[in-house]
């Protein structure tokens, strides 16, 4: 395995697959080698690159983690593909419609896994969601509000590329995604509105909010907003509503049933990634577990490549609708 992008998430999936029985970690690659060499160091990582050409040159590695900036994904996923390599790509699969099928289309034409991590279908509150509905507990989705904003922090310091995205790819893509995942349905409209004034010096709206509509009429309704502010007491807000013909379910993901109040007053997230007595454990852990089991054979990928282009095709959308100020077919 290795790890290309080593920023916060890549670095997130590093120590995500240490000790990790099913694989191992033999190299991380990022443009800027340093890093890389840095977190090999750190984490035992036997090898370092600076390039994706190095990468698809090591025969000993099979599949790779592209955990580079959301508007970097093409070239690396191209790249591994071409070099034999199975790929699970961070979301979004991409930020342009046409970079997502060039993608796709690549992995079939050489019989190679590429998947989307779309992590939050392995997040426990979300997937029993979907265990409900699978199971007709709460009966078939009427509508839903999912709401994932986060902390200006997040692309004034965390994001040296905020520019380069927007709040809709960086974050609707995950709510965008889990709408999909409980409707089962395909969104035929899409209208959104937007609004930009404390990030228009980066080019990128403070904020959307659009409607998806279903095929067999039910709807959702998404909020995303990076510019919440940060003496907020989580970095992010994460909440789901969902409303069904026998039942509703409500998630909050943003305190995890935990508050600490000392110097600040602060939500901790314990759930995506936790040393437990001296054990990695954590929903990304077993989202990129799946993935090296669907590698080996032994499941198939929960998340199938034209999912992360669908994901692709609504985002867009729902740009276009709050640019051109109308609905937009799909």
């Amino acid at each position: 395995m290795c790890v290309v992008g080593v920023g916060n998430q890549g670095l997130a999936h590093v120590k995500a697959l240490i000790g990790m029985e099913e694989a191992e970690l033999v190299a991380v690659a990022d443009l800027d080698c340093g890093k890389a060499k840095r977190v090999a160091r750190e984490h035992d990582v036997p090898r370092a690159y600076g390039s994706i050409e190095e990468v698809v040159e090591d025969s000993e590695i099979e599949a790779v983690i592209i955990a580079t900036p959301d508007h970097a994904h093409r070239d690396p996923v191209i790249a591994s593909l071409k070099g034999g390599k199975h790929v699970l790509v961070e979301k979004p699969m991409a930020t342009r419609l046409r970079d997502a099928e060039e993608m796709a289309a690549e992995a079939k034409r050489r019989g190679l896994i590429l998947s989307v991590n779309f992590e939050n279908r392995f997040n426990p509150p979300f997937a029993h969601v979907k265990k409900l509905l699978e199971r007709g507990e709460i009966g078939a989705p009427l509508h839903a509000y999912l709401r994932l904003n986060d902390a200006i922090y997040v692309p004034r310091q965390m994001l040296s590329w905020a520019s380069k995205t927007n709040v809709a790819f960086f974050l609707m893509s995950h709510t965008v995604d889990l709408a999909c995942w409980y409707f089962d349905d395909e969104v035929v409209e899409v209208y959104a509105t937007s609004i930009s004034h404390v990030l228009s010096d980066l080019g990128t709206p403070d904020a959307y909010a659009a409607i998806l509509r279903f095929r067999d009429g039910g709807f959702a309704l998404l909020e995303s907003s990076w510019v919440l502010p940060n003496s907020s007491p989580s970095i992010f807000d994460f909440k789901l509503e969902l409303i069904c013909s026998k039942g509703a379910v409500y998630v909050d993901t943003q305190r995890e049933s935990m508050t600490v109040s000392g110097d600040s007053f602060s939500y901790p997230h314990l759930a995506k990634l936790y040393e437990l007595h001296g054990n990695i454990v954590g929903f990304l852990r077993s989202a990129d577990k799946h993935f090296i089991e669907s590698v080996m054979g032994r499941v198939e990928p929960r998340v199938g490549v034209e999912e992360g282009v669908r994901n692709v095709r609504i985002l867009e959308a729902i740009i276009k609708s709050s640019r051109e100020r109308r609905p937009v077919r799909l």
